[in-house]
């Protein structure tokens, strides 16, 4: 199967399998379930063989990365190559612990170890009737020994995305609770006849507020537009928006 690496394979999202890895991890020692009847076995069997060994192999590149992360960009150029080198001929485990000692830890080469036998898995796999249990030893291989180098410690895309939503909120939290301030000191006791009159009440106030207090976000460029969504739509600012009932037309009554 070809392979293709990219820094930001790590921040996909987490397969089903690697969930279930993470809720069901394989034991060691005795007595062991037999194989049909783990979780990751029934997963897997769900699929063909290509397509469980794909799901395997997104694992495999994912730990790859999470522990290339750690090397300098000429190491992790080195592992590349020699994991391009071990997908083409396979070295011997002496002559790969040769290769991998000028520039990993023996933390690090037993984790590539973890990552290269898993690897070896998929083909054999592939060519065998009974490809499924040959992958789950891959995985096994793959959540053997060490796993600091396998946390992900960084942040995913959605993740900072949505702490990015969290801070623009919190820097319009001052400019809404002053519109909220003006509209209900300005509004009439009947109520507006409409959320264009509260808006046409407060934005200049609103606008000055920002300029006196040197605010940038929400942009005085974009306030009145701003403003008008948050009398429509916003949970705080609308709430301080009192229309008056309209009387029904001839058209309700009748």
């Amino acid at each position: 199967m070809e392979v293709t690496l990219y820094d930001d394979w790590i921040d996909n999202p987490k397969s089903e399998l690697e969930l279930i890895l993470e809720q069901f991890p394989f034991k060691e020692g005795s007595p062991q379930p037999k194989l049909e009847d783990l979780p990751q076995y029934k997963h897997l069997a769900k699929f063909s063989v290509e397509e469980a060994a794909s799901e395997v192999l997104g694992l495999v590149i994912k730990r790859y990365m999470l522990l290339r992360r750690t090397l300098s960009d000429e190491h992790k150029l080195r592992l590349d190559k020699i994991l391009a080198n071990q997908c083409s001929q396979p070295s011997s485990k002496p002559e790969l612990n040769k290769n991998l000692q000028p520039f990993l830890s023996k933390e690090k080469i037993a984790a590539f170890h973890h990552i290269n036998d898993a690897y070896s898995s998929i083909p054999l796999a592939l060519a065998s009737a009974t490809g499924v249990k040959i992958l789950l030893a891959g995985l096994y291989a793959l959540y053997s020994g060490e796993h600091r180098y396998f946390k992900n410690k960084t942040k995913s895309r959605s993740e900072i995305a949505a702490e990015g939503g969290i801070a623009r909120t919190r820097q319009y939290l001052a400019t809404k609770q002053k519109a909220c301030d003006l509209l209900n000191a300005l509004t009439p006791q009947e109520g507006w006849n409409q959320e264009l009159d509260a808006f046409k009440a407060i934005i200049e106030q609103v606008e000055k507020y920002l300029i006196d207090n040197k605010i940038k976000y929400p942009a005085l460029s974009n306030i009145q537009r701003t403003l008008r969504t948050w009398i429509k739509d916003d949970p705080l600012v609308s709430a301080c928006v009192m229309v008056r009932n309209q009387p029904p037309t001839d058209k309700e009554t009748k």
